[in-house]
């Protein structure tokens, strides 16, 4: 659990660490890892590599040590069968001959032609030549024996430790050659083998052939060059015969040893021998029950992938160093430049919209250092010609309104003029000054609401309809049609629609001979809101376009409050370049203007 909250506390620390610091970190990660892993398989597959190849080596230099101390063994051995068949050495095996019964003369002369005989077979005897045989011993009992000897020292002890051996060691009746393994006092490997006659074996002579131990371990001496390496003889139970520390001798091997031998019979493998792994191969020496067992450190094998590591580290630390030092640039040239990003953002956030981002060499930089620029720019642009411009232009009209009259005067007089009419019983009067001091007023306070309910919108329609329906009497008539009663309750530009309906009126009925008709239809389309104002007026001579890059509508030629071209560039401002006013007109037939905007439900008219 500990763990696991240490791993969530350094993925909060990493989210807060600044992005200069992840840079650096990410960097370093993305050069480093691959790098660690290149490593790991280069070190395992060297390593692989290196062991097989030690194996191999030792393998085959096992074979060849082997194969001499095989051909040293079996010198000796051939020279254990040459002296029991050797005439004058079978004689004494003679089933008629009896010891105890000959004078000690006899005795002394037969050992004298025997010993004799043994040195003169010496002369021409390979093992003999090459120090292989360093005595040799015959008893016809312990106090009965011939013998030869090359050993330096007390002939004596000498004879007692071959004594010793012919009563310790017991082959009962067989021919077969046994090898009694030396001790840390005695440094002589014996081998032991009865002679008889074979038609009657039933007197034994033993021949004991010693063979000095540092001979046979000068036959595998070169393995030991290698440093901390191990060689040695053993038999099957792990019973040293030859081995560099001659303290070790006669001793049994450790048990890892013992135990990866006797594993399946192991020709190779790895121990741990005091803490320091070993790789050992074993041989076993033909026609003898002997194994020849070599070893060498793990280290000594690896010795050379440990230098080839150090240069590999040494690198990978170089490049992590390059990495650190690249990654610390790259994050100190972006840190400037979230800094200039971040101070331009401000500076705009504070109404300086003049600021620019500099110029960079990196390409990827520069384009978001230019697209910030040409954004502000925009930014500029559209509060500019805008925002800004129809600020002026409402803040004109009205105190063009204000430089005129005092609007609450002007009110005030209007409801005084209208209770005058109601108190003299002329209604005509009173609807007109109440429907042109409503019309007034939502003309005066346009800036207070910028949309408005259809239903409020039609009202004024109404009041400026009514005016006109008192100054032309007959002659104008107007209808409006509405195609259901949830449409009033959708919202509008605030008069939107009523100085096309002025327009209509003035521009196109006003000019008309005969009667003329306004009508105004309201539909609704899917998510779009339809408002036609249709007149049988004059029409216009030439197309009218509404693009927004003619000049506004004079309001003082026009005697509207907004124009048609004011008008349509309000809609599009407020809902899209899709919304707007279109307009259809023939000369002297008709004019078709169409307020085309989406439906608007929401309830905050004060936008």
């Amino acid at each position: 659990m500990n763990k696991f909250k240490k791993f969530i506390d350094f993925l909060m620390f990493y989210k807060r660490m600044p992005i200069k610091y992840k840079i650096t970190s990410a960097v370093v990660a993305i050069v480093l890892f691959p790098m660690c892993l290149t490593g790991f398989y280069f070190y395992w597959n060297t390593s692989s590599m290196l062991t097989d190849s030690a194996y191999d080596n030792m393998n085959q230099l096992i074979e060849q040590t082997s194969d001499n101390l095989r051909d040293s063994f079996r010198i000796i051995d051939n020279t254990l069968f040459y002296f029991a068949s050797n005439r004058i050495i079978r004689s004494w095996a003679s089933d008629d001959q009896s010891y105890s019964g000959n004078s000690k003369y006899d005795l002394f002369i037969k050992k004298s032609e025997i010993e004799a005989e043994l040195k003169y077979s010496m002369l021409f005897n390979d093992a003999w030549d090459s120090e292989l045989i360093t005595t040799a011993y015959l008893f016809i009992d312990k106090s009965n024996f011939c013998s030869i000897s090359r050993l330096e020292g007390n002939i004596n002890i000498i004879n007692q430790d071959n004594i010793k051996i012919y009563e310790t060691v017991n082959i009962g009746t067989s021919r077969k050659m046994k090898i009694v393994p030396p001790s840390p006092e005695n440094h002589v490997i014996y081998n032991v083998r009865n002679i008889s006659k074979l038609n009657t074996p039933r007197q034994y002579l033993k021949l004991i052939i010693g063979t000095e131990e540092k001979i046979i371990f000068q036959k595998y001496s070169k393995i030991l060059e290698f440093p901390k390496s191990r060689a040695f003889i053993m038999d099957n139970d792990g019973t040293i015969y030859s081995h560099p520390d001659k303290s070790m001798l006669g001793k049994t091997v450790e048990k890892e040893i013992l135990d990866l031998y006797n594993s399946d019979q192991q020709k190779e493998g790895f121990v741990s021998l005091n803490s320091e792994a070993f790789i050992m191969a074993f041989k076993k020496i033909d026609n003898t029950d002997l194994i020849f067992v070599a070893g060498i450190p793990q280290k000594q094998v690896l010795v050379g992938l440990y230098g080839s590591m150090k240069n590999y580290l040494f690198i990978t630390l170089l490049i992590f160093i390059i990495c650190i030092i690249f990654s610390i640039l790259i994050s100190v040239k972006l840190n400037v430049f979230i800094k200039h990003l971040l101070y331009c953002i401000n500076s705009v956030k504070n109404g300086n919209y003049e600021i620019k981002m500099p110029v960079y060499q990196d390409k990827d930089l520069n384009l978001l250092s230019s697209t910030f620029n040409s954004m502000t720019g925009e930014i500029k642009y559209l509060i500019n010609q805008v925002y800004e411009n129809e600020l002026l232009l409402r803040k004109t009209e009205f105190k063009f309104l204000q430089s005129q009259m005092n609007p609450h005067f002007l009110f005030n007089t209007l409801v005084t003029i209208g209770w005058k009419a109601k108190m003299s019983d002329n209604q005509t009067i009173y609807n007109m000054v109440t429907s042109l001091s409503n019309l007034l007023q939502a003309s005066i306070y346009a800036d207070s609401k910028t949309k408005i309910p259809i239903r409020q919108e039609l009202e004024y329609i109404k009041f400026y309809l009514y005016l006109q329906g008192i100054r032309f009497e007959d002659r104008l008539e107007y209808k409006i049609n509405i195609c259901n009663e949830e449409v009033l309750n959708y919202l509008i530009p605030k008069l939107c629609a009523e100085p096309i309906v002025e327009n209509a009126v003035v521009h196109g009925i006003e000019n008309k001979i005969g009667k003329g008709i306004v009508e105004i239809n309201i539909k609704q389309y899917d998510s779009s809101i339809y408002f036609e104002i249709i007149d049988n007026g004059i029409g216009f001579e030439n197309p009218v376009t509404l693009e927004d890059c003619e000049p506004p509508v004079d309001r003082q030629k026009k005697h509207n409050n907004i124009g048609l071209r004011n008008t349509n560039k309000r809609i599009k401002l407020l809902y899209g370049s899709q919304y707007g006013i279109s307009i259809e007109s023939e000369l002297n037939q008709n004019t078709k203007v169409t307020i085309h905007i989406p439906v608007d439900r929401r309830e905050d008219f004060d936008v």
